[in-house]
Order: C-alpha cells, then sequence, then structure tokens
C-alpha cells in the first residue's frame, strides 16, 4: 500500500509539526539530490533565540520530528 503524498506535502506538514512545537524555521533547504534527498533549515525556539541548523534525510522524516518532539514537546 503506496501514500502518495508529494515531498512538498510531507515537508510542509514537517514545518507545521514543528511550528506547533514552537519553532521558527528561519531558512529551509534542499541540498542533495535524487533518491538521496537532504534537507536543512536555521531556527529559532520560542524558549530562545539562538539560531541552531538542523540536517535530516529524507526518508527520515519521521525520527527527526521525533528529536524535536522529545527537545521541545508539551
Amino acid at each position: 500500500y503506496m501514500n502518495h503524498i508529494s515531498v512538498n506535502d510531507e515537508l510542509i506538514e514537517f514545518k507545521q509539526k514543528l511550528k506547533a512545537l514552537g519553532i521558527n524555521i528561519l531558512k529551509f533547504e534542499k541540498i542533495g539530490n535524487g533518491n538521496m534527498a537532504a534537507f536543512q533549515f536555521d531556527y529559532t525556539h520560542e524558549s530562545d533565540e539562538e539560531v541552531k541548523r538542523f540536517f535530516f534525510w529524507r526518508h527520515d522524516l519521521d525520527n527527526a520530528y521525533a528529536k524535536f518532539e522529545a527537545k521541545f514537546g508539551k
């Protein structure tokens, strides 16, 4: 069973979920190409204004979110 949602849809959902955790994405970019799509983004969290950078592989989106949820989840 394949769930056909686009990478763009996945990323929009990912960004919305991060925003709900208080994360403000400043710059989001794709690095790499094809099946090995990777992304990075600069962000701040509402609890502190320090800008941090996060890198993740597209296939690892759930784990990427889990890291933020573990750190910033209520």
